[in-house]
């Protein structure tokens, strides 16, 4: 009688855990970026501090909701100069705007993926985004393309920086 009340709470709270807000575990979970740079080479970075909540249950795919945010200060491509400019007011500025946020509208599954539909903050600029993503154990992993000038961020030509920059997300829940 015990053993079938221990299998049943334990049942339970893992209901109760894929069905509720999950916390971010901050220190793993990141974002990524590639840019093109001079048109030969490729700069990649990272922005850490990633905060919000996140609902994610694949068998209740209805109940599923992301609003998130990324510390833009965080930025790091692993030079310094780079990095400063970057958060100056030619490209994040980060002094008006210290984040980059994403609030989902829907979540669908697509095949083996989920595709997450919703608003992306950066910049001062919101615009609708298209996120596909897997799931494995505790770890979500997505992939998108954004126009870095859609968001007002570097200069209006693509000669040095590339104006397509390829972003994956991993967020890392318990």
């Amino acid at each position: 009688m015990i053993k079938r009340l221990v299998l049943l709470a334990v049942f339970v709270g893992g209901i109760l855990f894929t069905s509720s807000s999950q916390n971010i575990v901050m220190d793993k979970s990141n974002v990524e970026f590639r840019v093109a740079n001079l048109g030969a080479n490729t700069v990649k970075g990272k922005f850490t501090g990633m905060t919000g909540n996140v609902t994610f249950d694949p068998k209740n795919i209805a109940k599923a909701s992301f609003d998130v945010c990324i510390d833009a200060t965080s930025i790091n491509t692993r030079m310094k100069k780079r990095d400063t400019a970057l958060k100056g007011p030619k490209y994040f500025d980060i002094a008006r705007y210290p984040e980059i946020c994403f609030a989902s509208k829907t979540v669908s599954r697509t095949g083996m993926n989920y595709k997450v539909i919703g608003s992306l903050s950066m910049h001062g600029v919101k615009k609708e985004v298209e996120i596909i993503f897997n799931s494995s154990r505790n770890t979500l992993t997505g992939k998108l393309k954004v126009n870095r000038l859609d968001y007002k961020i570097g200069p209006k030509s693509g000669v040095f920086v590339g104006k397509q920059v390829d972003i994956t997300i991993t967020c890392v829940v318990e």
